[in-house]
Formats: structure tokens, sequence, C-alpha cells
């Protein structure tokens, strides 16, 4: 129990710290690999694009591209990070520790600003 609120507390502050690293931040949510949402927080001012089931849809695809992309890190490396740019919507995961990021941001051209603000609030950023 008390590992769980610590955990709890972790991903609260983790997330919240992330949510507010760049002003193009939508979105932050800690994923298990059992597809659970651990944690999740939103900026309040703006409107979600997906609904609760879309929400879940969109985590088992992320989580089923990082599976994928451990079976060549064997030959590649560990997977830092992926980013995927729709219209609407740009989506980051970053593996942490056992867990995965996932993070939404409005599209902008200048994603290494952003990645560079996610990273430098991620203590440590490490897989």
């Amino acid at each position: 129990m008390a590992k769980e609120v610590v955990t709890t507390q972790t991903h609260e502050k983790l997330c919240s710290d992330i949510l507010f690293s760049h002003e193009s931040v939508r979105f932050v949510g800690v994923v298990n690999n059992k597809s659970d949402l651990l944690y999740s927080t939103q900026k309040k001012d703006l409107d979600p694009l997906l609904d609760e089931d879309e929400i879940r849809i969109s985590i088992n695809y992320s989580l089923e591209r990082w599976r994928k992309a451990q079976n060549l890190s064997f030959r590649l490396g560990n997977e830092k990070l992926t980013l995927t740019e729709y219209e609407n919507v740009t989506l980051i995961s970053i593996p942490y520790q056992e867990n995965l990021l996932l993070i939404s941001t409005q599209p902008t051209v200048h994603y290494h600003d952003v990645v560079q603000s996610i990273i430098a609030t991620i203590p440590p950023w490490e897989i």
C-alpha cells in the first residue's frame, strides 16, 4: 500500500511537471505494460480530442508499437522516444522505468524544443 501511494504521488508530480514543461503539451499519462493508465492529467483550457474509449485504443496502439520496437533492441539499442505527428496533435511516447509516458502536444514545427523541455523534466531520463 505504501509503495502504491508513493508511486501515485510520483506519477502525479511527474505528469504535472511535464504538462507545464512547454506550452504546447496537452496531455500526459503513465501507462503500465498491462494497458492500465496509472495516472494522467491534461490542460484544463483545452477540449480533449479523444473520448475515454478512444484513449484506451490509443494506449493499446502505443503499447503494441513499443513492444514491437523492443524486438530489435538487441541490434538498435533501447528505444528512447517515439514521435508521431497527426494533423491535429503530436504524440510522444517515452519509456520510463517499467512504464510508458504518453504525451500529446499541439502540432508544432519545433519538436526539438518540446522534446528537450520534456526530457529535462524527467528525473533521471532513463529507460
